[in-house]
Formats: C-alpha cells, sequence, structure tokens
C-alpha cells in the first residue's frame, strides 16, 4: 500500500514538471517571435531610409532569432533585403556572391523557400542593370516557384516587376495584363496595389486611349500613395496632364523628377506631343547625349566587373554579343546611307527643278532683252531717217549732224554691251546644263542600287514565304486556313501544321524584332519545329528541344514565342504547350495558359504542357500581337477586345471566312498607317 502510494506521487510531480517545461517553452516561443516582429519592423524601416549598416546589424540579429525558431522564411526574406542594398552600396559582384551563398545555403539544408528568394533576388539585380531578359525569366521561375510550392504567398511583386520591364519594352498590352494579374492576388500588399494601378495607367498612357485612361487614373486616386513611389505618380499625372492638352502642366511636372533621365525623357516627350518640334529636337538630342553618356559608364563598368568574375564561356557570350551589337550597328549604319543617298537624291530632283526655272526665266530675259534690241534698231532707223532729212534740207547745220554722230557712238556701244552681256549668259547655261547631266547620272546609279536591293529583298520574301505552307486542306472532318503579312520586305512570324496519320500538328509563333534578322531566326524556328513533330514528340517535349536548340547557339539574344499544340481528329483533344506567346481564343474567348518563357533565351528550362479534353464543334483561333498591336494614324490601337467582339460575331463562317475578315477588319483600321509589326493568323475549325 505504502509503495503505490509512492508510486502515485512521484507520477503528480512528473506531470507537474512537464507542465511547467511547456509553459516555459511557449513563452520563450513567444518572446522570440515579438522580438522577430521588432526586428522586422526595424529592417523595414532602415531598408526604406536607405540605412544600409543599421540594416546590415539588423538582419544579422533577425538571421539569429529565425534560426533559433525555425523561420526560415523571415530568414531569407531578410537576407533578401540585405542583398539588394548590398548591390546599391558596394557593387554587383558582391551582391551576386551573396546570391550564390544564399542558394548553397538552400540547396545544403533544402530549403524551397530560399532557391525562390535567390531567383527573385537575381531577377531584381538583373532589372537594375538593363538585363530584361535575363530578369524577365527569372522573374517567371520565381512566380513558379510560389505557384508550386508556396501558393499562399503574395506573387504581386513578381508581376508588378514583370508589368514594369514589359512597359520599359512599350509592350502595353502585355504590360497590362501583367498588373492585372498581380490585381487579382488576393494577398496583394497597398504597396504593391498602387503600383499596379500605375502601371496600367501608363500602359494606357502610352496608348493613347484617353477613355480607358480616366477610368483607370479614377480607381488609383481610390488608393493613397505611398511615399516611394513619387517617381510613378510623377509619370501618371504627366499622361493625365498630355491626354487632356495641358501641356505646360506636364512640362512642370517632369522639373520634379530626382532622376535626370526620367526627367529628360518626359520632356522631350512632352514637347513631342505638344508639337513643338523645334523644343523636341533639343530635347531629345539632350536626353540621347545623357543615355549615352550613361551607357558608355555603364558598360566600362561592366566590362571590369565580368572580366573579372565571369568564366571563359560567359566571356565568349559577352564578345559574341558585342560582335552582334557592331553587326547590328553597321546595318543601321547602311541604313542611315540608304536613307541619306535617297534624302541626296531629292535634293538632286529639287535642285533640277530649280534649275528648269532659272533657264525658263532665262529664256524669258533673252526674249525681252530681243524686243529690246528691235525697239533699239527701230530707234536707230527713226535717227537716221531723220538725219538724212536734215542733211537735205539743212546742209548748213554741221552742229546737228555732229550731235547726231555722238549718239549714233552711244548706241553702238550700248549694243556691244548688250552682246557681251548675252555672250555671258549663254556661257552660264552651258555650265548649268553639264551640271544637270552630272546630276542625271548620280540619279541612275542610285536607282540601279535601289532596284538590286529591292530584288534581293522580294526574293528573300519569296524564299521565306515558300517555307509556309500555302495550300490547306479541303477535308469534311475539319477546316484550317493561315495568313501572315510581314511588316517589312521579309518578317519573323511563322507558322505551321501537317497531318500524320489522325492527328494533327500546329504551331504559330512570333520572333523577336523585325526584317532579315528575324526572318532568318524564323526559318531556323519551323526546320526545329518540323523535325521533332515528325519525330512524334509531344508539344511540351517539342518546345523543351527547340529550346535547347535555339539557346545553346543563340549568338544574336533572339528569341521566338510559339504555340505548339496537336489535335486527335477522330476524339478532339488537344494537348498544347504556350512558350511566351498570346493566349488563344477557343469560340472567341481567351484560353488560360500557362505562362512558360519564350524559346531561345535560357537553357535547361523546364516547360509545362496543357491539355484540352475535345474541341470538336468549336473554333480555335491563333494570332500574333502584330493584330492587337496595329495601329492607325492616330496612334490608337487595335487591341484584344475589338478583336474578340469580331471573331464571336462570325462563329458560324468557315476557317477561311474568319481569317480574311480580320485581315480585311485590321487592314481598314489602320489605313494609310505604316504597318509596325508582323500579322499572322491561324484558324481551325473542328468539325
Amino acid at each position: 500500500m505504502k509503495s503505490d502510494s509512492t508510486k502515485l506521487t512521484t507520477c503528480i510531480l512528473l506531470i507537474c514538471l512537464l507542465w511547467g517545461i511547456c509553459q516555459h517553452t511557449a513563452k520563450a516561443q513567444d518572446i522570440a517571435n515579438a522580438q522577430i516582429e521588432q526586428l522586422k519592423k526595424e529592417m523595414y524601416h532602415q531598408f526604406n531610409v536607405d540605412d544600409f549598416e543599421g540594416l546590415r546589424k539588423t538582419v544579422k540579429q533577425l538571421k539569429e532569432e529565425c534560426t533559433s525558431v525555425g523561420d526560415y522564411k523571415t530568414y531569407y526574406k531578410a537576407w533578401g533585403n540585405e542583398i539588394i542594398k548590398i548591390k546599391s552600396h558596394i557593387g554587383r559582384p558582391q551582391a551576386m556572391k551573396e546570391i550564390n551563398a544564399l542558394r548553397d545555403f538552400a540547396i545544403q539544408h533544402d530549403h524551397k523557400f530560399g532557391l525562390y528568394t535567390a531567383t527573385y533576388t537575381t531577377a531584381y539585380i538583373l532589372g537594375q542593370i538593363n538585363d530584361r531578359h535575363g530578369a524577365y525569366v527569372n522573374y517567371l521561375k520565381a512566380a513558379d516557384y510560389l505557384k508550386r510550392y508556396f501558393p499562399e504567398e503574395s506573387t504581386a511583386p513578381i508581376y508588378v516587376s514583370l508589368s514594369t520591364l514589359t512597359l520599359s519594352e512599350k509592350k502595353d498590352t502585355t504590360a497590362i495584363r501583367y498588373a492585372e494579374a498581380a490585381l487579382k492576388d488576393p494577398q496583394i500588399t497597398p504597396t504593391h496595389r498602387y503600383m499596379a494601378r500605375c502601371c496600367i495607367c501608363t500602359a494606357w498612357g502610352w496608348i493613347g486611349n484617353v477613355g480607358k485612361f480616366d477610368e483607370a487614373y479614377a480607381k488609383l486616386k481610390a488608393i493613397k500613395a505611398p511615399p516611394k513611389e513619387h517617381a510613378r505618380t510623377l509619370i501618371v499625372e504627366i499622361f493625365r496632364a498630355h491626354l487632356h492638352g495641358q501641356h505646360d502642366e506636364a512640362i512642370k511636372l517632369a522639373h520634379q523628377f530626382k532622376s535626370r533621365q526620367n526627367y529628360l525623357l518626359y520632356v522631350y516627350k512632352t514637347y513631342e506631343w505638344a508639337g513643338d518640334y523645334k523644343k523636341t529636337f533639343y530635347a531629345f538630342k539632350d536626353y540621347r547625349w545623357y543615355l549615352d553618356s550613361v551607357n558608355h559608364r555603364d558598360l566600362r563598368q561592366q566590362a571590369q566587373l565580368y572580366h573579372s568574375e565571369l568564366d571563359v564561356a560567359r566571356a565568349e557570350n559577352e564578345s559574341k554579343e558585342l560582335r552582334l551589337a557592331n553587326k547590328r550597328l553597321k546595318l543601321e549604319h547602311m541604313a542611315h546611307e540608304l536613307e541619306n543617298e535617297r534624302l541626296e537624291v531629292e535634293a538632286a530632283k529639287l535642285k533640277l527643278q530649280n534649275t528648269n526655272i532659272e533657264l525658263s526665266n532665262a529664256a524669258i530675259k533673252l526674249k525681252n532683252d530681243s524686243l529690246q534690241q528691235q525697239t533699239q534698231h527701230a530707234k536707230l532707223n527713226e535717227i537716221k531717217s531723220r538725219m538724212e532729212a536734215q542733211q537735205q534740207s539743212e546742209h548748213a547745220h554741221h552742229i546737228l549732224i555732229v550731235a547726231a554722230s555722238i549718239i549714233a557712238l552711244i548706241t553702238i556701244a550700248y549694243l556691244l554691251f548688250f552682246l557681251y552681256r548675252r555672250h555671258r549668259q549663254m556661257k552660264r547655261l552651258e555650265s548649268m546644263n553639264a551640271q544637270l547631266q552630272t546630276a542625271y547620272d548620280q540619279l541612275e546609279k542610285t536607282t540601279t542600287a535601289k532596284e538590286r536591293i529591292e530584288s534581293e529583298l522580294r526574293i528573300a520574301r519569296d524564299i521565306q514565304m515558300s517555307m509556309l505552307p500555302q495550300v490547306f486542306p479541303h477535308r469534311s472532318d475539319f477546316q484550317l486556313y493561315a495568313r501572315m503579312t510581314p511588316a517589312k520586305a521579309v518578317g519573323g512570324d511563322l507558322y505551321d501544321f501537317f497531318l500524320q496519320d489522325n492527328l494533327l500538328y500546329l504551331c504559330i509563333g512570333d520572333v523577336s524584332g523585325k526584317g532579315v534578322p528575324a526572318s532568318m531566326f524564323m526559318s531556323v524556328a519551323v526546320k526545329l519545329f518540323r523535325t521533332f513533330a515528325l519525330e512524334g514528340y509531344s508539344p511540351v517535349e517539342v518546345a523543351t528541344r527547340m529550346n535547347e536548340s535555339l539557346a545553346a547557339d543563340n549568338e544574336n539574344g533572339m528569341f521566338v514565342t510559339m504555340f505548339i499544340a496537336t489535335v486527335d481528329l477522330k476524339t478532339g483533344c488537344m494537348n498544347y504547350c504556350n512558350a511566351g506567346h498570346n493566349p488563344p481564343l477557343l469560340d472567341g474567348e481567351f484560353m488560360t495558359v500557362e505562362p512558360n518563357a519564350p524559346l531561345g533565351l535560357w537553357r535547361e528550362l523546364e516547360f509545362v504542357g496543357e491539355h484540352q479534353n475535345s474541341i470538336k464543334g468549336r473554333s480555335l483561333f491563333l494570332y500574333t500581337d502584330g493584330i492587337t498591336e496595329a495601329e492607325n494614324e492616330h496612334k490608337d490601337q487595335y487591341g484584344e477586345d475589338r478583336m474578340q467582339e469580331l471573331l464571336k460575331k462570325n462563329l458560324h463562317r468557315s476557317a477561311q471566312q474568319t481569317i480574311d475578315c480580320i485581315h480585311e477588319s485590321v487592314s481598314q483600321f489602320v489605313g494609310k498607317a505604316e504597318p509596325s509589326d508582323d500579322i499572322t493568323k491561324l484558324c481551325l475549325k473542328l468539325i
């Protein structure tokens, strides 16, 4: 009995001891969490006021506290903020070393959030040094990390950054789409909501749509502006003043920029909008001079940094990029020379016209001189008759005879002077005729060179168009039709299709850039698509292999966006992969597609394929952004809404009628304006 009592007492004591330990641990956990929250507030405050030394001390303490409680999300966020400030205060090489250290630490401890932080921070730094392609790819990879492993985290900062990047490349509709994706995130912060609204306003401002801008501006003004977003706010206010004709107000707002680059850019754009071309010329000259000086300094610094930190392969790539830049400059120089020759030809034509006018004036003057000469002859005859009459009637008046002789001598001297002047005018006419013949010879040479270049471009266009299918199948189970209109003699858009048993392969693509380089890259892309597709690979496998082939020897840094699909004609099942291309429309509605990266930018990318159970009885429409971004003479864009509305109205038409309807609508909208991009469209109707 005594032994049982002792055991009971021991158990009670152990329970009390364990309860005390749990209470102490929970209290310690609460204290640590409170300390972490306090350090986070200090870190973000020091980040915003740019207190670098204070930030580094706070981050060090915060990382120690997070390690003790296992809060590695906060740990990596703090480390990422420190890296961003290291880039600003110490330099990019040290920042990249810190990113590598962060990535190694995350791989060692198998922390997915650490890999996301390294990718996002890399994208941010690449964007700061104007490596837009690298920033674009890394932002997409960071967004993919969040969707896969951390769906509770906000993707709004990534989409806002992507919207800002595409705005800098004048892809306004794409910028709006990314900003709207950020606003749909339920976890978006007020700051990022304000930044997204600013991007939408700026995009509509560049497009010049006053109604859409005012609608977006009203939504923006309902949000309180963060203090550090002063530059974005100024840009939106400048567009508001411009769209409402308040150009003096826009100039005043431009003077408030802290960045000299932004100040010079929006001053020259405001003068251009106002139609003051003289001030536009001098403002643009100052802006280009500043950009050239900044770019020269940045290039010199980057060259020194790259020499010390990159391996041999990276150095070779950089040298290839420089050679490509030189080739581009040479092409631009050749284009300028052709333009100068054209201007010289026009000047020669004007000179010839002026010469013809001068010759006409000289002929009129000669005619007038001839009339004056006849008048003088008549006067001389009259004087002679008078002199003869006087001699017959008054032989004694010798003084009058002398006077008549003097008058005759003066008249003869005048006639000699007149003949001398006419001789000089004839010499001038002969000299002008020689100059005229020389100008005609130069014009003939220039015209011959121009005709040779145009002939070569026509041959290149015929070769390019022959690579694209021009004969379309006439079958009872499906209809397919496509059409490509290049902006220049040759273009960079592509499409292709072929049948393999009951499986229809098709694709559409848009190469970066225009002209001959884009057409050559397009030819390689078409060849690779047909090669891999004929081997029976799925769309996602075709995209992966094409990306590896295009990125392996991509000396000029070009890329292509593509939509690749296979359609089973019996079941209607469609497998597809979208590589950075515009989303297609199914029965007039935009499809939701994965934001994969374009092909050729980066090796070893992971592409995501998608599936549609059946598209039987439905209409699939593929297109390039040359349709939605087509501009008329007033710089208004055709837009996605206009295209979608037209497709919905014509769902009952055949594939060829649908393509012809879209083509005619875009042509009428553009009118006499110069085409800005290649236009390609493809329609598939499965019956």
